[in-house]
């Protein structure tokens, strides 16, 4: 799926130059975003997991889950994101069936990573 091009008229956009902090472990999240440009970097308890480019998803368990955020999301670089609330996002799950199997693609490989941090 085409992030980049479902987004790219998107009037929610924000910059964030390189080094800022974009998502806080811990803190409450009602939002996700998706990278339109640059890079952001995943981190657990300080730890780079993964990092996101450009039509990659960052944030969405936040909107899955109702839970504090478990990973911080750093700009590697100056970046730019467009912002997904809680109902934007139930919309497209609900009439964007390849968002819905996109959205779990992700969270399978990020779990994935997650085991082989347990295994190290």
């Amino acid at each position: 799926m085409d992030l980049l091009e479902v987004f790219k008229d998107s009037e929610d956009l924000q910059d964030f130059p390189a080094g800022s902090v974009i998502i806080a472990e811990g803190d409450e999240g009602n939002h996700m975003y998706v990278v339109m440009s640059g890079e952001v970097s995943i981190s657990i308890q300080d730890k780079v997991v993964a990092t996101a480019a450009a039509g990659e998803i960052v944030g969405e368990m936040a909107l899955i889950d109702a839970d504090i955020r478990s990973a911080t999301v750093t700009a590697a670089t100056d970046c730019q994101l467009a912002v997904i609330d809680q109902g934007s996002f139930k919309s497209l799950l609900k009439h964007v069936p390849d968002f819905t199997l996109h959205v779990m693609n992700v969270l399978a490989d990020r779990l994935k990573i997650a085991y082989g941090m347990v295994e190290d």
